[in-house]
């Protein structure tokens, strides 16, 4: 006689449970109807039923991270607040390992969906800690490229010029707030403003190089210069604003300043920035060119001959 191995109702109970705690915790995931069905090999509407009379839900469920989080684990979502990246750039840091692989893995069928990653928070930590540096970094050499000059090619003339910005200029300033932010330790969200040296951030996560030291830079003496309206108070003014009030072509001015007859420390100064190379006093400065023969009245004549005017 076959053997027959009898389920006794408590065995029939116990895995009825199982099965529908099973079916829950899948919808609860994010799996769709079908999805749970084909696990079971049966149909959706099994599983609907199921839910319904079982479980007594119909509820569309969204998968939940926070849930699913412990207390020594960031969630995707806490990162994006961490670092202000989107979950778009946290997928793609992910697939290209710009990130330290997660410790945990809930499936879900979001496949492509960094939800269902967890971090342990040391490891999350520390690897921010590393790409501040590199941030910090990346903003001080900006700084110091802009504002000690660097090179700028003119394809018109195929000529170099030495060019540097302001300090008050709004791509420095913009960058030095930051840079001060970052450094007070105000940078929960602001990483996302550069996303560079990501392999060198993995390199040294994964103690592959000798980590870098960052050194802040001494911006104190730009921030002592002299502004464009500092020199405006004291009735000095740039080469093209002197010319503008003179009425005078900025070519005549600088041909007296050549020829010695504008004295520097009389008629102009020397200042310290690419934008206050020369700065005049306009009334000395017209005074100085008139008495070394400087033809006011000529010189309006030939300008109203070019104006059209009779």
């Amino acid at each position: 006689m076959k053997n027959y191995k009898i389920q006794t109702v408590q065995q029939h109970q116990e895995q009825k449970q199982q099965r529908n705690q099973t079916i829950l915790q899948m919808r609860q995931d994010g799996h769709t109807l079908q999805s749970i069905a084909n696990k079971f090999g049966c149909s959706r509407e099994w599983i609907r039923l199921i839910l319904k009379n079982d479980l007594n839900t119909t509820a569309k469920f969204k998968f939940n991270p926070q849930q699913h989080c412990k207390a020594d684990e960031y969630s995707a979502l806490d990162i994006t607040e961490l670092t202000g990246y989107s979950f778009h750039y946290i997928y793609q840091l992910i697939k290209k390992n710009w990130i330290p692989n997660s410790t945990r893995f809930v499936k879900t069928r979001f496949y492509r969906t960094p939800d269902a990653h967890f971090w342990k928070k040391t490891d999350i930590d520390r690897w921010i800690d590393i790409k501040l540096k590199y941030l910090k970094i990346s903003l001080d050499r900006f700084l110091n490229s802009r504002l000690n000059g660097y090179d700028v090619y003119h394809p018109s003339n195929g000529r170099t010029y030495r060019a540097a910005y302001n300090f008050y200029h709004p791509d420095i300033q913009k960058r030095y707030k930051l840079l001060l932010e970052l450094q007070s330790g105000n940078s929960k969200g602001k990483l996302s403003y550069n996303s560079k040296h990501n392999d060198l951030v993995m390199k040294e996560f994964n103690d592959l190089i000798k980590p870098t030291q960052y050194v802040p830079s001494d911006y104190s003496k730009f921030i002592n210069k002299i502004t464009t309206k500092d020199f405006a108070n004291k009735g000095l003014y740039n080469h093209m604003t002197t010319a503008k009030i003179l009425d005078i072509s900025g070519t005549t001015i600088k041909r007296y300043r050549l020829s010695g007859f504008l004295k520097e420390g009389v008629h102009y100064f020397a200042g310290d920035h690419y934008f206050h190379r020369y700065m005049y006093d306009p009334e000395k400065t017209k005074k100085a060119m008139i008495k070394a023969g400087y033809d006011v009245e000529f010189a309006q004549s030939l300008k109203d001959a070019k104006r059209g005017k009779k």
